[in-house]
Protein backbone atom coordinates (compact mmCIF):
# COMPACT_ATOMS: atom_id res chain seq x y z
CA UNK A 1 0.00 0.00 0.00
CA UNK A 2 1.31 3.66 -1.35
CA UNK A 3 -0.11 6.42 0.41
CA UNK A 4 0.65 9.83 0.36
CA UNK A 5 -0.99 13.24 2.19
CA UNK A 6 0.29 16.93 2.48
CA UNK A 7 0.75 17.81 5.99
CA UNK A 8 2.08 21.83 6.53
CA UNK A 9 3.30 22.09 3.45
CA UNK A 10 4.83 18.65 3.06
CA UNK A 11 4.23 15.44 1.59
CA UNK A 12 4.75 11.44 3.05
CA UNK A 13 4.36 8.28 1.39
CA UNK A 14 4.03 5.55 3.06
CA UNK A 15 5.06 2.11 1.98
CA UNK A 16 3.70 -0.84 2.94
CA UNK A 17 4.35 -3.38 0.70
CA UNK A 18 4.93 -6.67 2.29
CA UNK A 19 4.06 -10.50 1.73
CA UNK A 20 5.38 -13.40 3.28
CA UNK A 21 3.58 -16.89 2.55
CA UNK A 22 4.99 -18.61 5.75
CA UNK A 23 2.25 -19.58 8.54
CA UNK A 24 3.56 -18.66 12.41
CA UNK A 25 5.38 -21.52 13.00
CA UNK A 26 7.14 -22.18 9.43
CA UNK A 27 9.78 -21.66 7.74
CA UNK A 28 9.74 -22.01 3.75
CA UNK A 29 11.61 -20.08 0.99
CA UNK A 30 9.69 -21.55 -2.06
CA UNK A 31 8.32 -17.96 -2.50
CA UNK A 32 11.49 -15.93 -1.84
CA UNK A 33 11.32 -14.43 -5.21
CA UNK A 34 7.85 -13.04 -5.37
CA UNK A 35 8.50 -11.99 -0.88
CA UNK A 36 12.05 -10.47 -2.23
CA UNK A 37 10.65 -8.54 -5.07
CA UNK A 38 7.62 -7.50 -3.46
CA UNK A 39 8.94 -6.09 0.39
CA UNK A 40 12.49 -4.74 -1.29
CA UNK A 41 12.18 -4.61 -4.90
CA UNK A 42 9.06 -2.99 -5.03
CA UNK A 43 9.49 -0.40 -2.41
CA UNK A 44 12.79 0.50 -3.90
CA UNK A 45 11.01 1.28 -7.06
CA UNK A 46 8.32 2.85 -5.62
CA UNK A 47 10.65 5.72 -4.01
CA UNK A 48 19.68 -7.86 12.65
CA UNK A 49 20.15 -10.47 13.35
CA UNK A 50 22.60 -11.78 10.62
CA UNK A 51 24.43 -14.92 11.33
CA UNK A 52 27.03 -14.25 9.20
CA UNK A 53 29.15 -11.29 10.15
CA UNK A 54 30.51 -9.70 6.45
CA UNK A 55 26.87 -9.43 5.53
CA UNK A 56 26.16 -7.86 9.21
CA UNK A 57 28.93 -5.76 8.58
CA UNK A 58 28.04 -4.66 5.01
CA UNK A 59 24.40 -3.66 6.29
CA UNK A 60 25.78 -1.71 9.23
CA UNK A 61 28.94 -0.01 7.40
CA UNK A 62 27.13 3.54 6.57
CA UNK A 63 30.10 4.69 5.23
CA UNK A 64 30.49 1.72 2.69
CA UNK A 65 26.92 0.65 2.58
CA UNK A 66 26.01 1.07 -1.60
CA UNK A 67 22.95 0.01 -3.62
CA UNK A 68 24.94 -2.54 -5.40
CA UNK A 69 26.10 -4.11 -2.16
CA UNK A 70 22.28 -4.39 -0.39
CA UNK A 71 21.65 -5.85 -4.40
CA UNK A 72 24.25 -8.37 -4.55
CA UNK A 73 23.12 -9.12 -0.86
CA UNK A 74 19.47 -9.98 -2.28
CA UNK A 75 21.16 -11.75 -5.50
CA UNK A 76 23.19 -13.79 -3.55
CA UNK A 77 20.16 -14.79 -1.07
CA UNK A 78 17.98 -15.42 -4.34
CA UNK A 79 20.80 -17.74 -5.89
CA UNK A 80 21.58 -19.44 -3.00
CA UNK A 81 17.38 -20.68 -2.60
CA UNK A 82 18.34 -21.49 -6.41
CA UNK A 83 20.29 -23.98 -5.93
CA UNK A 84 19.41 -25.25 -2.47
CA UNK A 85 22.13 -24.21 0.06
CA UNK A 86 20.86 -21.08 1.40
CA UNK A 87 20.35 -22.85 4.97
CA UNK A 88 23.46 -24.82 4.75
CA UNK A 89 25.88 -21.92 5.56
CA UNK A 90 24.13 -20.45 8.31
CA UNK A 91 24.30 -16.85 6.89
CA UNK A 92 20.68 -16.24 6.55
CA UNK A 93 17.96 -15.33 9.69
CA UNK A 94 16.73 -18.65 10.82
CA UNK A 95 12.84 -17.40 11.30
CA UNK A 96 10.96 -16.38 7.88
CA UNK A 97 13.94 -16.17 6.09
CA UNK A 98 13.00 -15.22 2.42
CA UNK A 99 10.65 -12.14 4.46
CA UNK A 100 13.64 -11.44 6.49
CA UNK A 101 15.91 -10.99 4.32
CA UNK A 102 13.49 -8.89 2.24
CA UNK A 103 13.03 -6.34 5.03
CA UNK A 104 16.62 -6.01 5.81
CA UNK A 105 17.22 -5.01 2.35
CA UNK A 106 14.52 -2.75 2.37
CA UNK A 107 16.03 -0.75 5.76
CA UNK A 108 19.34 -1.01 4.55
CA UNK A 109 18.19 0.86 1.33
CA UNK A 110 16.22 3.36 3.22
CA UNK A 111 19.13 4.45 5.12
CA UNK A 112 21.11 4.87 1.88
CA UNK A 113 18.38 6.92 0.52
CA UNK A 114 18.25 8.77 3.52
CA UNK A 115 21.79 9.75 3.25
CA UNK A 116 21.79 10.22 -0.73
CA UNK A 117 18.75 12.88 -0.25
CA UNK A 118 20.13 14.40 2.65
CA UNK A 119 23.28 15.30 0.87
CA UNK A 120 21.88 16.89 -2.04
CA UNK A 121 20.44 19.04 0.57
CA UNK A 122 16.66 17.43 -0.21
CA UNK A 123 14.42 17.93 2.84
CA UNK A 124 12.78 14.52 2.12
CA UNK A 125 12.56 12.13 5.82
CA UNK A 126 13.18 8.68 4.36
CA UNK A 127 12.32 5.60 7.36
CA UNK A 128 11.32 2.47 8.56
CA UNK A 129 8.81 1.12 10.66
CA UNK A 130 8.02 -2.65 12.49
CA UNK A 131 4.95 -1.96 14.06
CA UNK A 132 5.56 -5.49 15.88
CA UNK A 133 3.58 -8.42 15.77
CA UNK A 134 0.22 -7.04 14.32
CA UNK A 135 -3.15 -9.42 13.72
CA UNK A 136 -3.12 -9.08 9.79
CA UNK A 137 -4.16 -11.35 7.36
CA UNK A 138 -0.41 -12.09 6.75
CA UNK A 139 -0.30 -13.43 10.54
CA UNK A 140 -3.59 -15.00 10.53
CA UNK A 141 -5.26 -12.88 12.85
CA UNK A 142 -2.42 -13.15 15.74
CA UNK A 143 -0.31 -10.97 17.12
CA UNK A 144 -0.58 -8.27 20.15
CA UNK A 145 -1.64 -5.33 18.20
CA UNK A 146 -4.63 -4.25 15.82
CA UNK A 147 -4.17 -2.83 12.31
CA UNK A 148 -5.42 0.53 13.95
CA UNK A 149 -2.91 0.83 16.51
CA UNK A 150 -0.22 0.23 14.29
CA UNK A 151 -1.62 2.56 12.13
CA UNK A 152 -2.02 5.41 14.68
CA UNK A 153 1.59 5.27 15.48
CA UNK A 154 2.82 4.76 11.66
CA UNK A 155 1.00 8.44 11.04
CA UNK A 156 2.27 9.78 14.26
CA UNK A 157 5.51 9.54 13.33
CA UNK A 158 4.91 10.29 9.63
CA UNK A 159 3.34 13.86 10.90
CA UNK A 160 6.01 14.80 13.30
CA UNK A 161 6.75 18.22 13.05
CA UNK A 162 9.25 18.89 10.44
CA UNK A 163 12.25 19.94 12.92
CA UNK A 164 11.38 16.92 14.78
CA UNK A 165 11.14 13.91 12.07
CA UNK A 166 14.51 12.23 11.66
CA UNK A 167 15.83 10.24 8.62
CA UNK A 168 17.33 7.48 8.35
CA UNK A 169 16.00 5.66 11.13
CA UNK A 170 14.60 2.21 12.02
CA UNK A 171 11.39 2.46 13.99
CA UNK A 172 10.14 -0.46 15.99
CA UNK A 173 7.24 0.58 17.18
CA UNK A 174 7.70 4.25 18.28
CA UNK A 175 11.24 3.80 19.14
CA UNK A 176 14.14 4.46 16.59
CA UNK A 177 16.66 1.38 16.61
CA UNK A 178 20.30 0.87 14.97
CA UNK A 179 18.72 -1.73 12.73
CA UNK A 180 16.06 -4.31 12.29
CA UNK A 181 16.47 -7.58 14.69
CA UNK A 182 14.83 -9.53 12.28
Amino acid sequence: MVAGCSHDSRTEQVNNAAVSFNKIDTNSVEHAETVLKTNFYGAKMLIEKLRDPSLRSMLLDEGALTEEKIERMASRFLAEVKDGTWSERGSWPAVWTDYAVSKLALNAYARLLAARLARAGDRVAVNCFCPGFTRTDMTRGWGTRTAEEAGRVAAGLALLPPAELPTGKFFKWCTPQLYSKL
